[in-house]
């Protein structure tokens, strides 16, 4: 029974590579891996567990790291739902990002956006939009890069939120999670388990740095700030009597900070349709703040928690950085419901070999050469059939007999692979004059136009150059005629000077103001 059980096993774990090498890809969702600097860890989904990864990097469980805050760029804006449907919303956020964000024009960024429709006035959304430059991507995760050529998931915490209310791991309500760094304090506002706001407030954990500074404590340093806010922090237990001064400037720097959440927690109240903050979610840049939860929460008058969200996976009780589960998390929520639209990786996995277009070529070649194969081997299998039966009927005749009927057998066979033999030649000619018809054409088209093709060359640069944009590009007897449009008054007056000034003859229709965009006709003469 064992041995069958055995057997049984052996061929399933064949049957589901088999599944694997047919996917188009061979990862494995259930099984992430999260990575930070030296940190590896491993999240199993279905058994809701944390272990550190020892593994190759490059294997199937899926990999993951995440975006500090520090690292990104924040912009957000309000806009008008009428306006949404009539723009091209990505190109139109794209635009008002290097106009109004004050971003290096110059660099290139990965800008991901949320449109959140939860204001009380209901005629206006409100665009949240995080903006990376790629070059950091690149610079943060080239350890990496080095090693696997691929990043499966780039989380930012912000919107690896929304993974804890899809993993279940706490119910959806009104929600405020609270990072302090240290010059600043990071909050994003949470609703029914989707984004509705994010605020950065100036001064953070450098304020109370400073506060503390003043009672000119022995070694007092970054170093001795951090363990004292993380061992003992606001825990009066923690402090023996001559230190409850302390405490004392702790709790009034903490009290500040709270009062600072408590007027922007108003705010969200008023502006956006929630009627109340249910949980406060807080941790540092430093890690969980001692007693802080109890502190806050009393200010506050809700329910404050750490950001020990992972506390039933980590059943070894691992260092594991919040902001890395959470990014495991998301991850595995991503590729569950194929959703990439927060994913900052531009170094995503391969597909499978016969997913790619060299794969596909090979299986096409090993289709067409198995097709072809088909009727020579039910010719030879036929062939052997009637040649044993022959055998058989004509055992009694003569050896001379015997030797001739195979000669002709043998003949008739070479005949008929003489004839499939010349199909193939004829064919294969007539493949090699179209492809011969086909170089004389692409050769007569490339040094043919070469000198229209310049000057749609330099036409395109200097719209560009202008930030004007085509709709429709026509050419006939000698004129092109392009209809344009742009976002600003000046663009296209200015594309015609420029035009002009490089030597072509231009005309342009009236320039007319349409949903939002200058519209006109140009026409340039070759």
């Amino acid at each position: 029974m064992k041995k069958v059980q055995k057997l049984n096993r052996e061929s399933l774990f064949r049957f589901f590579n088999y599944i694997n090498f047919i996917k188009k890809y061979n990862y494995n969702i259930n099984e992430i891996v999260g990575i930070k600097d030296n940190e590896k860890y491993i999240l199993y989904i279905q058994k809701k567990l944390i272990r550190i990864y020892r593994g190759s990097l490059k294997s199937s469980p899926l990999l993951c790291s995440f975006l500090s805050l520090e690292d990104a760029i924040f912009y957000s804006f309000e806009i008008e739902k009428s306006v949404i449907n009539k723009v091209d919303i990505q190109s139109f956020i794209e635009t008002k990002v290097y106009e109004e964000a004050g971003v290096d024009e110059t660099e290139e960024y990965e800008i991901k956006y949320k449109i959140i429709d939860k204001l009380k006035d209901d005629k206006y959304v409100i665009i949240e939009t995080i903006i990376v430059p790629t070059s950091k991507i690149d610079q943060k995760f080239s350890y990496i890069l080095k090693e696997t050529g691929y990043i499966d998931y780039i989380s930012f915490p912000a919107f690896a939120y929304k993974a804890l209310y899809e993993e279940e791991i706490i119910k959806k309500g009104n929600d405020l999670f609270i990072v302090l760094l240290y010059d600043k304090i990071f909050l994003t506002f949470y609703s029914d388990g989707d984004l509705i706001a994010m605020t950065t407030l100036s001064g953070g954990l450098d304020k109370i740095y400073e506060s503390l500074a003043e009672l000119k404590i022995k070694d007092y340093d970054l170093e001795l700030f951090k363990k004292l806010i993380t061992k003992k922090g606001l825990s009066i237990g923690k402090y023996s009597t001559n230190e409850l001064v302390v405490l004392d400037k702790l709790k009034r720097s903490f009290s500040k900070i709270g009062n600072y959440i408590e007027r922007e927690i108003n705010k969200v109240k008023e502006k956006y349709d929630i009627n109340d903050i249910e949980r406060v979610f807080i941790t540092s840049e430093y890690g969980e703040i001692e007693g802080i939860s109890d502190f806050l929460g009393s200010i506050l008058d809700i329910n404050v928690n750490t950001f020990e969200f992972y506390e039933k996976y980590n059943l070894d009780r691992l260092p594991i950085d919040p902001f890395l589960f959470l990014a495991m998390l998301e991850t595995h929520y991503a590729y569950k419901y194929n959703n990439q639209t927060f994913n900052f990786s531009k170094y995503l996995r391969k597909p499978t070999f016969f997913y790619r277009p060299s794969g596909v070529i090979i299986l096409i070649l090993t289709f067409l050469t198995i097709l072809l194969s088909i009727y020579p081997l039910y010719l030879f299998i036929k062939g052997k059939i009637f040649e044993n039966k022959n055998f058989y009927l004509n055992k009694k005749i003569s050896f001379l007999v015997k030797e001739n009927a195979k000669l002709t057998l043998n003949l008739r066979e070479l005949n008929n692979k003489t004839k499939l033999l010349n199909t193939k030649i004829d064919s294969i000619k007539k493949d090699i004059f179209y492809v011969q018809s086909f170089i004389k054409d692409v050769y007569k088209f490339k040094y043919s136009y070469l000198p229209k093709s310049q000057e749609l060359v330099d036409i395109t640069y200097l719209m560009n150059k202008n930030k004007v944009y085509a709709k429709i590009i026509e050419y006939k007897n000698g004129l092109y005629t392009i209809k344009v449009f742009a976002y600003k008054e000046t663009n296209i007056p200015d594309l015609v000077k420029d035009l002009t000034d490089n030597g072509f003859a231009v005309d342009f229709d009236k320039i007319k103001y349409i949903s939002g965009k200058y519209n006109s006709v140009l026409r340039i003469k070759e």
